[in-house]
């Protein structure tokens, strides 16, 4: 009795309260019509699962997700509505190899050494499969859930996986929707970026359920091919915190050894002159790309990437055009993950192109004119927000089968959604109300505030900030040799000439201590000169002049390098004058 009401319940609130229709008719139906009945019930409970795990299901979503999951060409493995499954399994030597793999983060990433695997996957079988171990911050050894590259021409020439030679299975950690790279990666690809696609997966390892994955296409020549007519040119590797003027990796490429695409490009972008450097640029970047790549990285916070990292980045040398064009990657902390993501329409560039580009004339203007075009074309929070929902409704019944799975999982996309709806409005805010450029006193001159510490990526520096006989101070403690920190702060500055001032000093070096690349220093972000570097022990005026050619938001630095001792700089002495 209790199971017909129930029963009965569902069915009014699928049937707008309609009495004696859906489960409740069926057991007073014929046996010919109770058939009939049984398909309709079933609809019925679906429809009701939907609802308790909290789906939406948007009208024409199947055609939709099929459709805008692999733009720039289909493979079955991003467009089917089902999540394969990839059952791997390698022996045991290949497992010892794996397991005396390890990855330190912050570390050299040691060579990967590749081992045999078979791999089975709707019914086919795929042998002499490469396969490694992955992953800098989100490494897990080979007896946890490793994030795994599976290479399937490597050992076998010719043999494809579902059009393909190469994927990425990452074990998403700091995802657990597991949809940020497919969405922001279809973003990208409607924008006109080249963007290797993404998509869920189910894995496991020598029968170990290892649970769901985020599939990524391999970025080689066979991706290349789909979007450049020459796909010959070196393809390089960003890496972990990686810029063009380190050594990268060239992933393909006919002559990997010659970097010399890459050698001209670091040239243009540190020119000195702002009118050859932007000319350098527009002749060796692929513009149009570029400005749609750092609008998306921005927008969807990418904080891990190029134009803010500099990290997670693949750079292509189009030969044919003789351009350089840069591709994301690793987009799976996005839309206010991670680390403090920055919200500023015009974040601080670290990544040296991107900084090159932002402060030559018009380069700013035209990267916000492309940032409003893709807003207003691809980044309606609406869409956002039922592609999420096509996806999540696709991915919910393989990693979130039981009913508390289900609810968590829903409590994850829909903080995913908060977070995008988020964005949009302060997107839609910043574009109404735009940064206005620093205010100057009548005196010409403008106290600085906003300051924050910075560390270096390596050698590392500390940082505090306190108050002694009535003097604010800003302070960086030496690390170990050749250590550097800073205090930094950033502004948005008309065209112009400016002075920045302020009282540094330095304590704690003895004479031993190597004088080459030590002391105090004011400096604006991406100045490489030591000019200025200087080891006052009592507290010292200190002047940086600099020009800025167009608006550009300036990130002015009090720093000190060292490998003993501190860099002290009096607070309210921080002063930019307009010369």
């Amino acid at each position: 009795m209790r199971t017909r009401c129930f029963a009965g319940c569902l069915t009014r609130c699928f049937t707008g309260g309609r009495k004696r229709d859906g489960v409740e008719r069926a057991f007073k139906m014929s046996h010919s019509r109770r058939k009939k009945s049984r398909y309709a019930s079933i609809l019925v409970l679906l429809g009701w699962a939907f609802l308790i795990l909290g789906g939406t299901v948007p009208a024409g979503w199947g055609a939709a997700a099929a459709g805008s999951a692999a733009p720039g060409g289909a493979s079955p493995l991003f467009t089917n509505t089902l999540v394969p499954r990839l059952d791997i399994e390698i022996p045991e030597e290949g497992m010892i190899t794996l397991r005396n793999y390890r990855q330190v983060w912050g570390q050299p990433r040691p060579d990967r050494v590749d081992v045999k695997a078979t791999v089975r996957e709707a019914g086919r079988i795929y042998t002499n499969v490469s396969v490694h171990l992955k992953g800098s911050f989100t490494f897990q050894p080979v007896d946890g859930k490793p994030s795994l590259t599976l290479n399937f021409s490597k050992f076998a020439p010719g043999q494809l996986f579902h059009g393909l030679d190469k994927v990425h299975l990452n074990n998403s950690v700091q995802d657990p929707t597991f949809l940020c790279e497919s969405l922001a990666r279809e973003l990208f690809l409607n924008a006109g970026v080249p963007a290797p696609r993404a998509g869920p997966a189910r894995v496991t390892l020598n029968r170990r359920e290892l649970g769901p994955y985020v599939a990524l296409e391999g970025a080689n020549k066979r991706f290349l091919k789909r979007f450049f007519r020459n796909p010959t040119g070196n393809l390089y590797d960003g890496g972990s915190g990686g810029d063009i003027h380190k050594k990268l990796e060239a992933d393909s490429g006919e002559d990997q050894e010659n970097r010399s695409d890459l050698e001209a490009l670091l040239a243009a972008s540190r020119e000195r002159i702002v009118s050859t450097r932007q000319q350098r640029l527009e002749q060796l970047l692929d513009v149009d790309r570029f400005l749609s790549f750092s609008a998306l990285e921005v927008l969807v916070q990418h904080w891990d990437g190029y134009c803010m990292g500099p990290n997670n980045f693949r750079l292509f040398h189009d030969a044919a055009r003789d351009k350089m064009v840069f591709i994301p990657h690793g987009m799976d902390q996005i839309f206010g993950t991670g680390r403090t993501p920055p919200s500023s329409l015009t974040p601080t560039w670290k990544g040296t192109v991107a900084h090159a580009w932002m402060t030559v004339p018009g380069g700013r203007s035209r990267y916000l004119a492309r940032l409003g075009q893709v807003f207003t074309n691809q980044f309606q929070s609406g869409v956002l927000l039922q592609r999420v929902d096509q996806m999540a409704a696709r991915l919910r019944p393989d990693i979130a089968p039981g009913f508390l799975d289900g609810l968590q999982y829903r409590a994850q996309v829909e903080a995913l959604k908060g977070r995008i709806q988020h964005r949009t409005e302060e997107i839609q805010r910043q574009l109404e109300h735009p940064e206005r450029t620093l205010a100057f006193g009548a005196d010409g001159t403008a106290a600085l505030a906003g300051w924050a510490f910075k560390n270096a990526a390596q050698r590392r520096a500390t940082g505090r900030r306190f108050v002694e006989e009535g003097r604010e101070i800003l302070e960086v403690q030496a690390g170990e040799i050749g250590s550097s920190g800073a205090w930094r702060t950033t502004v948005l500055l008309a065209a112009g000439s400016y002075e920045f001032t302020g009282l540094a000093r330095v304590s704690g070096i003895t004479s031993t201590a190597p004088g080459t690349n030590t002391g105090v220093i004011l400096r604006v972000s991406g100045e490489r000169s030591t000019k200025g570097l200087t080891v006052p022990s009592a507290w010292t005026p200190l002047t940086y002049q600099f020009e800025i050619p167009d608006v550009v938001n300036a990130e002015l630095v009090c720093e000190f390098r060292g490998a003993e001792g501190a860099g002290r700089f009096d607070l309210k002495s921080l002063r930019l004058r307009r010369r």
